[in-house]
């Protein structure tokens, strides 16, 4: 049985679906490289570490991780994180995601119908506190009496967030609807509290319904256990899970999914990004000309061609190419190329410290390179997020960022470098570099690697242009 620390740990889970190497080719949208140029700047001015947004998105609940797209969980993480930090406040998003932050008035009144609402949690950014049990969910019940009181709103309370109050009421429901196969009297009923933000109107028609579906649902229950058996789900394969109001998508199916989202103009998908970025903008935390000049230099990193230059630059230099295996950061550095995604903090070194024997303390992105030769081709991956290079490389690619990629690398390389058209023979050896963004050095530093492509024998290296051009 493979090992996992949560939903994002997928390295090595059997995942059988094909990489999508087309997918390489999709281009950001520019809600998604503002998004990603938001946690850049924030993390520079100190509102935001990696570790946080990476915990934040790990803390994401399963419906929501299953439901958004790779940079949806990005700012749902930085709009959890940054609540949590008390840099910005519920209230600050909903003005612009059109939640209203007025006190309700009351909108019921004993024996009005009224139906809970489901709770949506692919849409919340982080674990919520709610004080409305989950078997009423979806439920009718009728209001047992006027509006109790104007009440403080848990959900804002539980994070220290200053919630509108809620009026509060009392709501019967017929035990039958509540219970499949309840076996007492159709007298009982069951009374529960619940706040006005939870409740939408509802009718006759409906409760009707609901009462015909318990009973069908009865009836059902009873024959399968005198007649059909089990029908949970099968194992074995992606199958679909039904739970009844909702159904979970096998992994690999929930995760291509995701990846297919990605680079979709979609205007809910980007709703709370924008709505972050106007909140950071009020506060005067970042400027829509930095957001800009930011997204544009992220944007343009994978056409400036910096790793083809590297690469070239070390087939027509031995001495480089020796220098670039070593410390790829200052190989870089040497053609003026940056090489950490954000700029490493000054460390003051210890004095009485033997300079030569000190272990250096790593505070930046450590950019490292390997090199494919004709005995061993090697393989990059991060299994726990997506950590890449880009500040050499530009944007990774979407299928290095999927389930199916990141799972299936460690545990099978030679297959995935097969999807990709590469066939490794039996003679040479695969070697994995699982880029975790932990060096076991320092919490706040990562390795990203980059391979170092072979030179076929016989090529005319000596021209570094031509080089270049052919990586």
């Amino acid at each position: 049985m493979t090992g996992t620390t949560g939903v994002h740990d997928v390295g090595g889970l059997l995942v059988d679906a094909a990489i999508d190497v087309a997918s390489g080719h999709k281009k950001y949208q520019l809600w998604e490289l503002q998004t990603h140029c938001l946690v850049t700047l924030l993390a520079k001015r100190g509102f935001l570490t990696v570790d946080e947004l990476r915990r934040g998105v790990e803390g994401l609940p399963a419906p929501a991780i299953e439901a958004m797209s790779y940079y949806e969980r990005w700012a749902a993480s930085v709009a959890a994180m940054s609540m949590e930090r008390g840099t910005i406040q519920q209230r600050d998003l909903d003005q612009y995601l059109g939640v209203s932050i007025e006190e309700p008035l009351p909108r019921f009144g004993k024996g009005d119908l009224v139906r809970v609402r489901l709770e949506n949690a692919a849409i919340r950014t982080r674990k919520p506190h709610l004080r409305t049990p989950g078997y009423i969910f979806g439920l009718v019940g009728v209001i047992e009496r006027d509006c109790v009181g104007m009440a403080d709103n848990p959900e804002g309370l539980a994070f220290r967030q200053e919630l509108p109050r809620q009026p509060l009421y009392r709501v019967t429901f017929q035990q039958g609807h509540v219970w499949e196969g309840y076996t007492g009297s159709n007298l009982d009923t069951i009374d529960v509290e619940v706040y006005q933000a939870w409740l939408e109107p509802s009718t006759k028609e409906y409760i009707q319904t609901q009462r015909q579906g318990k009973d069908h649902a009865h009836t059902h229950a009873h024959t399968d256990q005198h007649g059909h058996g089990s029908h949970g789900p099968q194992h074995g394969g992606p199958q679909s899970v039904d739970h009844g109001d909702h159904t979970h998508e096998g992994r690999s199916v929930v995760e291509q999914n995701a990846i297919d989202l990605e680079g979709e103009d979609d205007v809910e998908r980007r709703r709370l990004s924008e709505a972050l970025i106007k909140v950071f903008q009020d506060k005067s935390i970042i400027t829509a000309e930095q957001l800009r000049q930011a997204v544009e230099d992220l944007d343009g990193r994978g056409q400036k061609r910096l790793g083809p230059k590297l690469v070239a630059k070390a087939w027509a230099d031995p001495a480089f190419k020796a220098k670039l295996l070593r410390n790829a950061g200052d190989a870089a550095e040497e053609l003026g190329i940056q090489s950490s995604n954000f700029a490493p903090k000054p460390k003051a070194a210890d004095p009485e410290a033997d300079q030569e024997k000190q272990i250096p303390n790593l505070t930046g992105t450590i950019f490292t390179a390997v090199e494919n030769t004709a005995k061993v081709h090697n393989l990059i991956v991060c299994t726990l997020c997506s950590c890449y290079p880009l500040a050499v490389l530009g944007m990774s690619p979407a299928w290095y960022k999927s389930r199916s990629y990141r799972s299936r690398a460690v545990r099978d390389p030679r297959g995935v470098l097969k999807d990709f058209g590469t066939e490794i023979a039996p003679d040479v050896a695969v070697r994995v570099h699982d880029s975790t963004a932990d060096m076991r050095m320092c919490a706040d530093t990562w390795c990203c690697h980059s391979a170092l492509p072979v030179l076929k024998a016989g090529a005319r290296h000596s021209c570094k242009t031509w080089s270049q051009e052919i990586v």
